[in-house]
């Protein structure tokens, strides 16, 4: 991403763009591997507070339901 999101500090802005552009490919890489999964723990830990019944499985399986519109079966 290019263009600074509206909600982001021109200041803060440049120092993540100085930070990003000192990374090499591979740092790079794993940084936003890290954050993809930071995104869906995160996403993860939602589902699970909003139904307090559901085990880590049944969480999955809505994140794939609601992203791909496919319902798993629950059991294994």
């Amino acid at each position: 991403m290019r263009s600074r999101p509206l909600d982001t500090d021109v200041a803060v802005w440049s120092t993540y763009r100085a930070i990003l552009d000192s990374m090499g490919g591979p740092a790079r890489l794993e940084r936003a591997l890290e954050m993809s999964e930071s995104v869906r723990e995160i996403r993860l830990d939602g589902i699970l507070a909003r139904n307090p019944g559901f085990t880590r499985r049944q969480a999955i399986l809505r994140v794939i339901e609601e992203d791909y519109g496919v319902v798993l079966p629950e059991a294994r």
